[in-house]
């Protein structure tokens, strides 16, 4: 699928490479700006789908452009950086960032976090739908994506059919996304409580 993508990136030449990886592949380029208040102008103009956001520069920095686009915007952001230091990782997260990726990065890396991405922003546009703030529904998406990959490993689903799965609970059962989620998690741990208990045997090759 296509999208529409927006890329922040203080670096020229590697804006250009990502722009060039990314229209390859058949997306369209709105923008590739140096700052965060460009990116916010863009983003308030443009509507891109997916921001492309590198995490340090001058002004306003990717952790913070990262919170106003998707939490103004609802765009699905992909962090893409040089720093692997887990007070990075953790401070997009908090922001609302869908997906993270350490320089240099491939063009099919890329690709598949865009889609990423953009599977994720329609995902979390879903739980604003019922949440009362950005804070709430960025809460709810944590423990939806621990449902998620409950079910990835109990049903052997890949993560779009785990979420299918999801929103047929909740419409089949009339709940919220919240409340489902929670089910799963629960029923998981009761699973592993009583596994915890009578642990299976160790299977014992015949002599």
């Amino acid at each position: 699928m296509s999208y529409r993508i927006l890329i922040v990136e203080d670096e020229t030449a590697v804006a250009m490479s990502f722009a060039a990886m990314l229209q390859e592949a058949g997306h369209e380029i709105v923008g590739a700006v140096g700052s965060g208040e460009e990116a916010l102008e863009i983003a308030k103009e443009d509507a891109p789908d997916i921001a492309i956001v590198d995490l340090k520069w001058s002004g306003i920095d990717g952790i913070e452009t990262t919170s106003k686009v998707v939490e103004n915007h609802n765009i699905g952001v992909v962090i893409v950086t040089a720093f692997a230091d887990s007070e990075f990782v953790e401070g997009a997260a908090r922001a609302g960032a869908f997906t993270y990726l350490l320089k240099p990065v491939d063009k099919k890396a890329l690709c598949a976090n865009v889609e990423l991405a953009a599977s994720r922003s329609a995902e979390l546009a879903m739980l604003r739908k019922e949440a009362e703030d950005m804070k709430t529904a960025l809460e709810v998406r944590k423990l939806s994506e621990r449902a998620k990959h409950v079910l990835m490993g109990r049903l052997s689903l890949s993560e779009a059919e785990a979420f299918a799965h999801i929103k047929q609970k909740c419409r089949n059962q009339n709940k919220t996304l919240r409340q489902v989620s929670e089910e799963i998690l629960a029923a998981e741990e009761a699973f592993m409580h009583d596994i915890a208990k009578e642990p299976p045997k160790k299977w014992r090759a015949e002599a």
